[in-house]
């Protein structure tokens, strides 16, 4: 496998295109759930001719990390410039990995993107850290909430659940705000480092954290339902104490972005 090669230019944080999946964010900063800031330092953007300086970036920060005994998820986005969602992507945690990354990069050499991004989220054994998302679907008392969530993995892992999941998982739902949760599943990997008890205390632990969002997530929620959509979802993870609300999916993203 060839590398890919691309002429080496300095890292701009501003560019000239904003792709869709861009204004997505930007529409949590609107809504307060992040700061401009903090939507900067946590997506590392580059140019579709700084691939290299990608895959250095992060070889860098897997070092530091191993340095100083710590451990993240990385995970990769190509992003064209009007898809909001569903891009392709690369997750990984240690440096052997990069060499498949960069298969990655070669095999979607031929695509239309314009972009390429990671953010990382540390999985470290001693840090709570777990990602789901709340669908907030339509029944006859308004909406009520499906959530399903992981532990030490990307949100987006939950669309490729099944029995042989590697993750801890929980799925429960509840009729709305204010209601307590039904656990409706629970699924532990053969290797899995937690218990049932202590799965079902962490997803207590966690949702006591989005009742603490609920203020923004209603707000939110109150604009998206002026689009009489049947259903549409919050993606989160949790980290340490601190909740992020970090993405958005509904049946028409465009649609939404039009009037934001």
């Amino acid at each position: 496998m060839s590398r890919v090669r691309l002429p080496k230019s300095r890292r701009l944080p501003l560019l000239p295109a904003v792709p869709l999946k861009w204004r997505k964010y930007l529409a949590l900063v609107d809504f307060g759930f992040i700061t401009a800031g903090e939507l900067d330092t946590e997506i590392r953007r580059y140019r579709r001719g700084e691939l290299h300086r990608l895959v250095d970036d992060i070889r860098s920060d897997i070092r530091r990390e191993r340095r100083q005994g710590c451990r993240s998820l990385y995970v990769v986005k190509l992003v064209p410039a009007d898809l909001p969602g569903q891009l392709p992507n690369f997750r990984l945690e240690d440096s052997c990995e990069l060499k498949q990354l960069l298969r990655f990069l070669d095999a979607h050499g031929e695509e239309n993107y314009i972009e390429a991004w990671y953010c990382r989220t540390p999985v470290d054994s001693d840090v709570f850290s777990v990602g789901g998302r709340i669908i907030f679907a339509a029944n006859n008392a308004g909406r009520m909430q499906i959530v399903e969530q992981l532990w030490r993995g990307s949100p987006r892992l939950l669309e490729s659940y099944s029995d042989d999941f590697a993750f801890p998982y929980v799925r429960a739902s509840r009729h709305s705000w204010g209601w307590p949760y039904s656990i409706e599943h629970i699924h532990l990997p053969r290797m899995s480092p937690l218990n049932r008890s202590q799965l079902r205390s962490e997803f207590g632990y966690s949702m006591r954290h989005i009742e603490q969002e609920r203020e923004k997530i209603e707000a939110f929620c109150a604009f998206l339902d002026s689009f009489s959509f049947k259903a549409y979802s919050l993606e989160y993870k949790i980290v340490g104490a601190q909740i992020k609300v970090i993405d958005w999916d509904t049946p028409h993203d465009k649609q939404v972005l039009g009037k934001l």
